[in-house]
């Protein structure tokens, strides 16, 4: 085989397979893809589209004409990864012809095309109905390379040991107390079978063990600290901070794509948590802006594929449901809008800064986005507190839940402790 191809034997038919963004049940003959691009892939299989349990494993796609071979295991409902010069892999190397093989673009194509003729049909329901949200809901099956732009083989060795494979239930220990579906029992198997070496963050403690006072109040509004601290943590010794901030954008990369795949529960938690953190900092914009221009441009792609999960990551359309990610996402634009603001005034002109006009440009676009592909309204345009008059003429204050919190006031507000 001249080019890169990623063989799959003994799989049955109607299996689902997927590989990156693009899933699709087997036919009877399908034995693999051909024409895959080199670098790192996700190949996942489950018996049932949106029942089982799946399970995935990346490969490394490292020459034009490399040929990584998995075999289907009736026993685990995975797929093994084969030694390359092993008699069965050999075997298929030399027989498989290109009739069994689907071509990667194509697969691309053929996904891109259905997605189209979804999302016309949706739209045209929207319009029929007068709910037209102005979405773009076209799939991007050709993202994949974007969406791994910081997913190194050192990651995944970090997060999954050498083998390099995960299922749907796979966790962090932080998270096999809480694995939907599972009893504790269960998670625990779950754990030692395949567990998740993810950052361990802990988002009630922000702060170092010695801070007291102020300190520690700081550190606890702003995790500008925290985040440092978590990214010296998978810096190797005597390497640049830079090489640790690209491992913490990989890890958010990976987690997304884990539940986009495998509708992992522990790689959500980690997600949400590493957002976390990244969106209550404030010192730190000013001091690394470039990490965060980045990490928005991760965000940006990973929120354009939220909806690609069967059910969705959130309802984002729905207060309620995108509760979480309004809040956090809100709180983190106003701050940016506040630390911005605060350097023009200090240098007495008008923003000149490159990297300060990229953070503050990709705010807006990932607000643009929220607006026109999930209808969200901006937070600048939302009265949070006022008055109402009745029909009888009474007036009343009324205020949008979470109000005195966001403006520290009623039994959120500061108060002063004589120590």
């Amino acid at each position: 085989m001249d080019s890169p191809t990623i063989l799959i034997l003994s799989l049955p038919p109607k299996t689902f397979i997927g590989l990156d963004l693009l899933s699709f049940t087997s036919a009877p003959n399908f034995h693999g893809v051909s024409n895959v691009t080199p670098g790192l892939h996700f190949v996942y299989s489950g018996t049932d589209a949106s029942l089982s349990i799946r399970h995935g494993r990346w490969v490394n796609i490292t020459s034009q004409s490399q040929t990584q071979v998995l075999q289907w295991s009736a026993a685990t409902e995975s797929l093994d990864l084969l030694d390359p010069t092993c008699a069965p892999a050999r075997s298929a190397i030399n027989t498989i012809s290109s009739q069994g093989l689907v071509d990667y673009s194509a697969l691309q194509d053929a996904t891109s095309d259905l997605s189209s003729h979804e999302a016309s049909n949706s739209q045209a329901h929207r319009s029929a109905t007068g709910d037209d949200d102005r979405g773009d809901e076209r799939g991007e099956s050709t993202d994949w390379r974007s969406m791994i732009f910081h997913v190194s083989p050192s990651l995944l060795t970090r997060i999954l040991s050498p083998a390099w494979a995960v299922s749907s239930i796979s966790s962090a220990p932080s998270d096999t107390e809480t694995i939907p579906g599972l009893s504790h029992l269960e998670a625990s198997d779950a754990f030692h079978q395949s567990p998740l070496n993810l950052l361990p963050v802990d988002l009630k403690q922000t702060w170092a063990d010695e801070d007291i006072g102020r300190t520690r109040t700081d550190r606890a509004r702003d995790r500008s600290w925290y985040l440092g601290h978590l990214i010296q943590s998978v810096t190797p010794p005597g390497s640049d901070r830079a090489v640790g901030a690209k491992q913490v954008i990989g890890e958010l990369q990976f987690c997304f794509l884990m539940v986009l795949t495998l509708a992992n529960y522990s790689c959500l938690e980690q997600w949400k948590r590493l957002l976390s953190v990244i969106f209550s900092c404030q010192s730190s914009l000013r001091e690394a802006e470039a990490f965060f221009v980045e990490v928005l441009k991760v965000f940006r792609r990973q929120v354009a594929h939220i909806d690609d999960v069967e059910g969705g990551l959130f309802e984002m359309r729905d207060e309620g449901g995108s509760a979480w990610l309004r809040k956090t996402w809100g709180r983190f634009r106003a701050t940016v809008d506040e630390v911005l603001t605060t350097n023009e005034q200090d240098k007495g002109q008008p923003d000149s800064s490159r990297e300060e006009a990229a953070l503050k440009k990709e705010v807006e676009q990932v607000q643009t986005l929220f607006e026109q592909k999930y209808g969200w309204a901006s937070e600048k345009d939302i009265l949070r507190r006022g008055m109402l008059e009745l029909e009888d003429g009474e007036r009343i204050e009324v205020s949008m839940l979470g109000a005195d919190e966001d403006e520290e006031t009623g039994e959120y507000a500061p108060v002063v402790v004589d120590t």
